[in-house]
């Protein structure tokens, strides 16, 4: 009777193991795409910033607009993720 158990819950536990394994691998893909992302909108904020180093786009109405969707994207994806720093005592 216990054989039966044992079966049972190896079963379980190889069918749980390999569901978790593809589902952490998946959330890890998702999570490099994010990272990539927020690289790539962070390489266009200082561009932007670099060729507006007068201000005047920024003022105007119409790429203001854009300036301030994209500091507002920035923030959000900045806010996803913790920045990972060593604490060392150094």
């Amino acid at each position: 009777m216990w054989w039966i158990f044992f079966i049972l819950f190896f079963l379980i536990s190889v069918v749980s193991s390999t569901l978790l394994f593809y589902s952490l691998r998946r959330v890890t893909q998702y999570e490099d795409l994010i990272i990539q992302f927020q690289q790539i909108i962070s390489y266009a904020s200082e561009r932007m910033k670099l060729v507006d180093s007068s201000g005047h786009y920024e003022s105007d109405d119409e790429t203001g607009f854009f300036f301030e969707e994209l500091k507002q994207l920035q923030l959000q994806l900045d806010d996803i993720f913790e920045n990972e720093e060593n604490n060392d005592g150094n």
